[in-house]
């Protein structure tokens, strides 16, 4: 009678993606933001674009173990620090009206749950101690704040409040009833397992799922993570006891497949294309397939079966068609659909780069995401004189990502105490450069000091005849913990890719010069600084090597205009 409540479901109202999201909320059409677990202000692209975005908002909540660059951003951030620099005003916080609440999290080790790595594998992890102070797990911040909204809205006789009036909230909690207490973790993986709406049976699986009402499940590709009632992730069997492929250790979505496409591990008979490394394979005596693993395919499907001109679906797959997420259970090289830049796989420069595209005219993906805006420059596709560098970011043993749960540990701060670039003896001699010295690393979006760390690890490229450098920037750094620096995001702009619209932070275009970062009006050698939003193209200061030179010819870009 009520469509299942389906119109009580958000909608899609447009790209919703992260930097999206940002580039919304610098332009004020966002009121509040939600951060858990995450440090955009310094762990995603062009810090000073996501600062500026928390400057705008009326209210932002941030969920971490300390107090993290993203929730003191309205006292800390280098805007208002350090004053401005070549790119950025300065900001008082007397000026910001966002209103910040931080709530302190409890960390994995204080909180039962569940996670997934990039291997599919869900694996639960069981609390070993009490979390400290006023730190709560994320599920217990969701439930009390939807216990809260379902309470405030109970008396609401508005259409768009029936969602959260109707909405099922019960889940068993620890302590005594209408205390704070945690609701139970294994409660919500049950329900995003799946179960039947009248007999509360565990499903075994997204085959038993119905249309129908019947059966309710949170997310089908999680279907089965606790068939037959027990919670499947949180398995251990030791090795001995098990197969090589390890099926009862955690458990891997969707259906326990440790191996995607498995199938193709048999030839088209179906039987093993060596013994040795047997994994999945054609019982003929039980009419089905089996093996090691749980078989990625239709479970009777017999190798010799051939589907008709007029089968659809499964049954359009032949009995030798491993992929059966395609439509022909081929794999594909050529795509003639889903992929937003084309069906085959080829090779386009990034956004900034220092050398034209080697193998046609069009320089970057011609579908790039881009947000043209005056606080989101971006240089030249390719030999912009300015900035003749190319910057890649890259990760420490001793660090974690943003740094916000690495650089307050005294040990690991130790081991790696400063922000430091990567340059090559070549570059250190072409710039003036001194190991162990200071140096400003600079792009259209920002500027940034670190140390110089001169390796031969990092080596001149030779590209179409000229001689590339490169810098090495870990990003691990921010303006909180024991150890404190300039963030490497800084510096990049906001472009992603067409398909998954992921940042494209290993390779874009810098400048690097000896001495620390601007502060205020005047540079570090004492120069007053290039506005980089009015500078010509040709712009090369006389005391750079290549001063006097002819700008290089326009770019070969339809996508960007030639001016730029």
């Amino acid at each position: 009678d009520n469509d299942f409540g389906f119109e009580w479901l958000p909608k899609l109202t447009g790209d919703h993606s992260h930097m999206n999201t940002v580039a919304e909320m610098a332009d004020g059409k966002l009121r509040g933001y939600f951060v858990m677990g995450e440090n955009p202000a310094v762990g995603s692209p062009h810090g000073a674009l996501q600062r500026k975005g928390l400057r705008r908002l009326e209210w932002l909540v941030v969920r971490d173990l300390v107090l993290t660059e993203t929730a003191e951003f309205w006292r800390s951030a280098p805007e208002i620090a350090a004053g401005p620099n070549i790119t950025t005003d300065q900001v008082r916080p007397e000026d910001i009206q966002t209103e910040v609440f931080f709530f302190p999290a409890a960390a994995h080790t204080e909180k039962d749950g569940s996670f997934t790595n990039t291997q599919r594998l869900l694996q639960w992890h069981h609390k070993a101690v009490e979390p400290p102070g006023d730190a709560r797990s994320e599920l217990s911040f969701v439930y009390h704040l939807g216990r809260r909204l379902k309470e405030r809205y109970a008396g609401s006789s508005e259409r768009r409040d029936r969602g959260i009036r109707a909405l099922a909230w019960d889940y068993p909690t620890t302590g005594e009833p209408g205390e704070d207490g945690d609701p139970s973790a294994e409660a919500v993986l049950q329900e995003i397992s799946g179960y039947g709406i009248d007999d509360g049976r565990p499903m075994s699986g997204f085959t038993e799922l119905r249309d129908d009402g019947s059966t309710a499940c949170g997310c089908w590709l999680y279907s089965g993570c606790y068939a037959e009632g027990k919670n499947q992730p949180a398995r251990r069997k030791p090795a001995s006891e098990q197969s090589w492929v390890a099926p009862e250790w955690g458990w891997a979505w969707p259906m326990n497949r440790r191996l995607l496409y498995n199938r193709a591990s048999a030839d088209p008979d179906g039987n093993p294309w060596s013994e040795r490394k047997r994994y999945v394979w054609w019982d003929e005596t039980q009419g089905q397939w089996t093996g090691f693993d749980t078989p990625d395919f239709i479970a009777d499907r017999r190798p010799e079966y051939r589907p008709s001109k007029q089968a659809h679906g499964l049954d359009a797959l032949g009995g030798d068609d491993p992929f059966i997420m395609q439509p022909d259970g081929k794999a594909w090289l050529f795509a003639p659909s889903g992929i937003i830049d084309g069906p085959l796989p080829t090779h386009y420069e990034p956004e900034e780069s220092v050398v034209a595209n080697p193998l046609y005219g069009q320089q970057c993906n011609p579908a790039r995401h881009e947000w043209r805006r005056k606080d989101n420059r971006y240089h030249r596709a390719y030999d912009d004189p300015r900035f003749p560098f190319v910057l890649t970011t890259f990760r420490l043993t001793e660090h974690h990502t943003a740094g916000g749960m690495s650089r307050w540990l005294s040990w690991l701060a130790e081991l790696q105490p400063e922000m430091f670039c990567e340059v090559s003896p070549e570059l250190a001699r072409l710039r003036g450069l001194e190991n162990g010295g200071w140096a400003t690393v600079t792009t259209a979006r920002g500027a940034i000091e670190c140390r110089v760390l001169v390796t031969e690890r990092l080596r001149p490229l030779r590209l179409n005849g000229h001689v590339v450098h490169q810098i090495g920037l870990p990003y691990h750094w921010g303006t909180q913990g024991l150890v404190r620096g300039d963030s490497a995001n800084d510096l990049q702009g906001l472009v992603a890719d067409p398909n998954v619209q992921i940042m494209e932070s290993k390779a874009f275009t810098g400048d690097i010069q000896p001495g620390r970062r601007a502060r205020g009006a005047r540079t570090a050698a004492g120069r007053p600084p290039v506005p980089l939003d009015t500078a010509p193209a040709s712009y090369i200061p006389r005391d750079r090597p290549g001063a006097g030179q002819p700008p290089p010819q326009p770019i070969i870009n339809p996508q960007r205009p030639s001016k730029e």
